[in-house]
């Protein structure tokens, strides 16, 4: 036998490592580390899935939820109950059976920097919406992305609109309602309308006298006489007193805000166009065109400032084609409005009027029980339901709004306003 240092023996195996950020790490402790954080990880996760759904479940989804037959609607711009038009279409669509209010996006009472007295009536209102399960918001990027069909009803101010709109669409509404005259200018319109095709959004306009009863009468009748001519009458019923906040607040002007559902009518049923135009005639007469300069509410000396608009405004349009179309504007005119039509001769041959006078007497009636309610939210109740109606029927049918302006009938009234805007200017100035 040898000496025991010429006996050979078995070295001790070194222990297996691993590198972990530089360092050299036992594998079994690397073992326990990973499987330690997979662990935690796994437990964080879970935790905030349960958190997620548990939020998910308690998110308010609307006053008629995953009810068959209804589609989704978001009201953009509320504004002042009793006032605002997004508040008098909200009210009918808590009481439509096919829609489920979602929610409501208020873009000033709802933000606190904003809006730092909020007025009771609004506020009674969200909490009458709170108990309806309705979600409130002060901006469409606030909102879950649209997985139902949604229709967003936008009546914001028109200078917001096109904000509004571009944030609707890239939530994935499937279709806008969108109040006249949809943006303060063509070219930020043409924008919305490429935006909305791309992203396959059906736009429609809110023009209500596109299915008034009056205008469909006058409309079918012009189409029975030869060469007949339309007159076409709106009026308001602000005193004169009122028109600096009614400039103020309407600043895109009367042609794009009042007068521009008459322009939206010649578009739709007489197939005007602004290349379509042969003559345009103002009647310059103040007692029907008339442009006042007056101090805008709000601004004080030493640095006041001014808003220029039509009071009322008339004029004529012949076209290429012979068709003859007239159209009068008045602020401080009454609360009705009324078509005319006359033969080639000039010769009146019928008026129609709106309101009728059982409506009339219907809507002083309502006037004198809410003196707190604009009163052509009163005067125009049906027509506005008609319009909503039709759209959300063709949302659940699959097909489009029939009767509706929409974004392109938009479009090309909103170049008659400022065509005619140009137009009343330049021969009142020449006076």
């Amino acid at each position: 036998s040898g000496t025991p240092e010429q006996e050979s023996s078995e070295p001790e195996s070194a222990p297996e490592t691993v590198e972990l950020f530089g360092f050299e790490v036992d594998k079994a402790v690397f073992k326990a580390i990973f499987y330690g954080v997979t662990l935690f990880l796994a437990v964080v996760l879970s935790a905030g899935i349960v958190f997620q759904l548990d939020a998910e479940k308690k998110r308010k989804k609307g006053n008629r939820p995953n009810t068959p037959g209804t589609v989704d609607v978001v009201v953009v711009g509320t504004g002042m109950p009793k006032r605002g038009m997004g508040w008098y279409h909200l009210t009918q669509l808590l009481e439509m059976k096919t829609v489920n209010v979602r929610a409501i996006v208020e873009p000033f009472f709802l933000n606190p920097e904003l809006c730092k007295n909020v007025p009771e009536s609004f506020v009674k209102l969200t909490e009458s919406l709170d108990e309806a399960d309705v979600e409130m918001v002060k901006s469409v990027d606030d909102l879950r992305p649209f997985r139902r069909p949604t229709m967003c009803l936008i009546a914001g101010r028109t200078p917001d609109n096109p904000k509004f709109f571009a944030q609707c669409v890239a939530k994935g509404a499937s279709v806008i309602y969108l109040e006249k005259p949809g943006a303060p200018s063509v070219a930020e319109l043409e924008k919305m309308k490429n935006l909305a095709d791309k992203a396959g959004t059906k736009v429609y306009i809110g023009y209500n006298k596109n299915v008034s009863k009056y205008v469909q009468k006058t409309v079918d009748l012009a189409r029975k006489i030869p060469n007949s001519m339309v007159y076409f009458c709106h009026n308001n019923a602000y005193q004169k007193a009122d028109l600096p906040e009614c400039f103020a607040r309407n600043s895109e002007g009367m042609m794009k805000n009042m007068a521009i559902h008459e322009l939206a009518l010649l578009v739709t049923f007489f197939d005007v166009r602004v290349e379509s135009i042969d003559k345009f005639k103002v009647n310059t007469d103040k007692l029907f065109s008339e442009k006042l300069t007056v101090w805008k509410p709000g601004t004080t000396l030493p640095k006041p400032e001014y808003v220029s608009d039509f009071s009322r405004a008339a004029f004529k349009i012949i076209t290429k084609d012979g068709s003859n179309v007239a159209v009068m504007a008045d602020r401080c005119g009454g609360n009705f409005s009324f078509a005319v039509v006359k033969d080639e001769s000039g010769k009146e041959v019928q008026k129609f009027e709106f309101p009728d006078q059982e409506t009339q007497s219907k809507v002083d009636e309502q006037c004198k029980q809410d003196p707190e309610m604009m009163p052509y939210f009163f005067l125009q109740s049906d027509d506005y339901l008609e319009l909503k109606t039709r759209v959300v029927n063709s949302m659940l049918a699959g097909t489009d709004a029939a009767g509706l302006a929409t974004i392109d009938i938009g479009l090309n009234a909103l170049k008659l306003a400022e065509f005619g805007t140009a137009q009343l200017n330049k021969a009142l100035e020449a006076l």
